[in-house]
């Protein structure tokens, strides 16, 4: 064990296990990169929901609603499931549904902690962990590809004080691309790529459950 993280369990959001201690929600391509670069547009927390009815549920005039339905952006939400060109958001609020990630967060919000990571944040999240402690922690893989199972290994070996390194982690999530099944699509390539780039960002995404099952991201500065 090295500092307060115990053991890591890596885990599929398929395989329902049963969730306590901490959960860190792995979402690759793309949810959580893109919840990263809605931090960086200016959001200052981001509530992600499992279900389109309950994030149009929560549409007010202030509201941005972000997500998919099948890897397509519903025609009702102001902004796709893209890390990119994402909008100022400053002063506004933001709702996040996609079709795994915020499920995999939904299904972990009765956990004592839950994170949510992607390539982007491995590092801040794994600085995050050690700094606040995890004796029992499960890693969570939201998606049926391998991006999300490389970045949970990732997340584990610098936990253990492994060498990571983080050009094989960026190979990894390129070479899943193909596994998608809107991978023919330009701008899904665009996406990935994006999605590859280890350590974008250097805030751990902590979230606050709800009583209705959604969770509140906010950024983490864990330098």
């Amino acid at each position: 064990m090295l500092g307060a993280v115990g053991s890591v369990s890596i885990t599929q959001l398929a395989d329902r296990p049963p969730l306590g201690g901490t959960v860190v929600v792995v979402d690759v391509v793309r949810a959580f990169a893109t919840s990263g670069a809605l931090v960086a547009a200016g959001a200052d927390r981001i509530r992600c929901v499992e279900t389109l009815e309950a994030a149009r549920a929560l549409r007010t005039p202030q509201t941005v609603l972000v997500g998919e339905d099948g890897g397509y952006r519903p025609a009702d939400f102001d902004h796709g499931n893209s890390p990119r060109n994402v909008p100022p958001l400053h002063g506004r609020q933001v709702v996040q549904r996609t079709s795994n990630g915020t499920r995999g967060l939904a299904r972990a919000s009765g956990a004592d902690a839950v994170l949510a990571m992607a390539a982007t944040n491995v590092s801040a999240t794994a600085r995050w962990l050690l700094a606040n402690g995890a004796p029992d922690l499960t890693v969570l893989c939201t998606g049926r590809t391998s991006e999300d199972v490389a970045c949970a290994r990732a997340l584990r070996a610098i936990l253990r004080g492994e060498r990571f390194v983080a050009g094989a982690l960026s190979a990894a999530v390129l070479a899943s691309g193909p596994e998608h099944a809107i991978w023919p699509e330009d701008w899904f390539r665009a996406d990935v790529e994006v999605c590859a780039e280890v350590d974008r960002y250097d805030q751990a995404l902590v979230g606050e459950p709800h009583d209705d099952g959604s969770v509140t991201l906010r950024a983490v500065h864990s330098g």
